[in-house]
């Protein structure tokens, strides 16, 4: 059965992350911020996508599963978790192309949704990862995982 994998980077650095999903055997980092960039050196796009390379992944950007900026600014103001959840929802439901292509991608490679928040629950992906549960029939299965530091780098996955 396919697995879903989802991840946050916050609070970790580059090559904890890596780590992490080399030891999950992920195939491709599907970025799901609107916004891929980062204060955090090596967790913006271009630079995740060339370590991506360099540790034998694939890196992609989905822009349109990413929050949009009026709900994510709405949330840092009044810290309303349930008008976040409602207002993702009815953004998520507008991205059935979007969606469906991740859950053929899914279901054909070991996929790791990445967000900012460590924890899942807290993220927009926690709903894109059910939404491929229920748009795949339940034929996709969903771990969120956590990123252990690290104390050496991994060494890069040889190219295929």
């Amino acid at each position: 059965m396919p697995e879903l994998y989802t991840i946050g980077y916050e609070g970790s650095a580059q090559p904890d992350l890596f780590q992490t999903l080399l030891y999950n055997d992920v195939q491709t980092l599907l970025d799901i911020r609107e916004l891929p960039q980062s204060r955090k050196p090596g967790l913006s796009k271009t630079a995740l996508g060339l370590a991506a390379k360099d540790y034998g992944m694939q890196y992609a950007h989905i822009r349109a599963l990413g929050t949009p900026r009026d709900i994510r600014y709405q949330r840092k103001i009044d810290h309303d978790a349930e008008a976040f959840r409602r207002g993702y929802l009815e953004h998520l439901a507008t991205q059935d192309e979007a969606m469906r292509d991740l859950v053929e991608r899914a279901q054909q490679e070991r996929c790791c949704l990445m967000c900012y928040e460590a924890d899942a629950r807290e993220c927009h992906r926690w709903f894109v990862a059910e939404r491929a549960v229920e748009m795949s029939g339940g034929a996709i299965t969903v771990a969120h995982l956590e990123i252990t530091p690290v104390l050496t780098p991994p060494p890069p996955r040889p190219a295929a």
